[in-house]
């Protein structure tokens, strides 16, 4: 079982974004009570998922030019090279390690990401979607009252 609470319960109203997040939730709730047969694999195949996930991110953020895409992409791989070191040890048996990984630290390291780094990508979004559909940002409406 895993120890935090997912963001999906909260979505950041895009649907593909959202669906990233939750499928990566997923895998990560189902590993959190895998057999120690079954760890090692899905540990690998939750890898790859999440690489997947960034990759797409990172390639939304390049269409859109998007400004933090720099930072963004230095989380992804910090993660991703920590996932790494850890896979090591999960193949030499530290299962323990893995499991504290999957169970505490990655959903609370997700949390944090979607909730500050995907939010802001999720509202640069929605903005070019609504711009692209010819709705003016709510920021940019004349003021209400006497001219």
């Amino acid at each position: 079982m895993l120890n935090t609470t997912w963001p999906s319960d909260e979505p950041l109203g895009v649907i593909a974004l959202d669906r990233l997040h939750d499928d990566l939730f997923g895998m990560l709730d189902k590993l959190s009570s895998a057999q120690d047969h079954e760890f090692g694999n899905g540990y690998i195949a939750l890898v790859q998922q999440m690489e997947h996930a960034f990759e797409t991110e990172e390639r939304w953020m390049e269409e859109m030019d998007f400004q933090s895409l720099k930072v963004h992409r230095e989380q992804h791989a910090r993660v991703l090279g920590a996932l790494h070191n850890v896979n090591c040890r999960v193949m030499n048996g530290e299962l323990g390690v893995g499991r504290e990984v999957v169970r505490e630290l990655l959903p609370q390291w997700f949390a944090f990401h979607i909730s500050t780094m995907d939010a802001t990508l999720a509202r640069s979004m929605q903005t070019m979607t609504a711009r692209a559909a010819g709705i003016p940002h709510p920021a940019a409406a004349e003021p209400l009252g006497p001219h």
